[in-house]
């Protein structure tokens, strides 16, 4: 069992430390974008409102506190609270996505097409590259809640795997939240 564990936590690992060079390559991409820029944003192009992002922050954030207490929860083996949480959990996520697509639908209303330049596309491309990421991380939750059930062999060793995953989720947004939409 210590050796599948370790196996895991190391696959874990690597799956995590690639979309980190994957993340860091496009928000260094995106810095020498900003840099280079005369102004921000660019000319033609108008400035987003915070609130649907700083919600889509919000509700994220939450959602990394439920999955937090899902842990908990599955450490003092109560598997009735872990499902709870762990369905608020992804009920958040749910939640994040359908706030990814009225930002979407905000951007494209303030005349803010994929087309509309560099700009328009860095945009969309960050927030749809993490949104196909958080449909991954849903569907570990998914697999999560099915494996939640009493006798389920490293149970805790999944969940915290998963954690692992939606933290790496959450903090990747938080940076594309200040970097895309407050500085």
């Amino acid at each position: 069992m210590k050796r599948a564990e370790l196996q895991s936590n190391l696959a874990m690992m690597v799956v995590l430390l690639g979309l980190s060079m994957f993340f860091a390559t496009l928000l260094m991409g995106y810095a020498i974008f900003r840099t280079s820029a005369d102004s921000w944003p660019p000319q033609g192009m108008v400035k987003l409102s915070l609130l649907l992002p700083s919600l889509s922050t919000l509700v994220i954030f939450i959602s990394g506190l439920t999955c937090y207490q899902t842990i908990v929860n599955i450490k003092q083996n109560n598997l009735k609270m872990a499902n709870k949480n762990l369905n608020r959990t992804i009920l958040l996520g749910i939640g994040f996505m359908v706030l990814q697509g009225f930002l979407w639908a905000n951007m494209k209303s303030s005349g803010v097409f994929v087309y509309s330049g560099i700009f328009a596309s860095v945009l969309y491309g960050f927030t749809w590259i993490h949104a196909a990421h958080v449909v991954a991380g849903l569907i570990a939750l998914g697999y999560l809640k099915w494996n939640l059930k009493p006798g389920t062999q490293n149970l805790l060793m999944k969940a915290v795997n998963v954690e692992k995953f939606w933290y790496f989720l959450e903090l990747i947004w938080i940076i594309m939240f200040i970097t895309l939409f407050v500085i």
